[in-house]
């Protein structure tokens, strides 16, 4: 599922401001994991960086050189766990 670019600019101005939204974003986030590593074994770095981000204070953390912020991570996790759920839901549904 993309998120647009006004979407994400959007999401991590809210994020960097206000506290109790940033904590429930990193707690749904972290719910997603299991389901997103399950379709992409690969993402454990992006994973870990996006941990890396969101642990550190709004405004603090420096990026490399090519590095994805929170929000491209998040919607690569997304993604992976979108892709996960389709296929869970592929297998579990019958045909009559």
């Amino acid at each position: 599922m993309p998120l647009s670019q006004q979407k994400k600019e959007e999401t991590r101005d809210r994020l960097n401001r206000d506290p109790d939204f940033r904590d429930e974003f990193l707690t749904s986030a972290r719910n997603m994991y299991v389901k997103a590593l399950a379709s992409n074994p690969g993402l454990e770095d992006e994973i870990n960086s996006f941990e890396k981000i969101m642990g550190a204070d709004p405004h603090t953390y420096e990026f490399g050189k090519g590095e994805m912020n929170e929000m491209d991570i998040f919607e690569v996790i997304l993604n992976a766990y979108d892709n996960q759920m389709l296929l869970e839901e592929k297998e579990n549904s019958t045909i009559n």
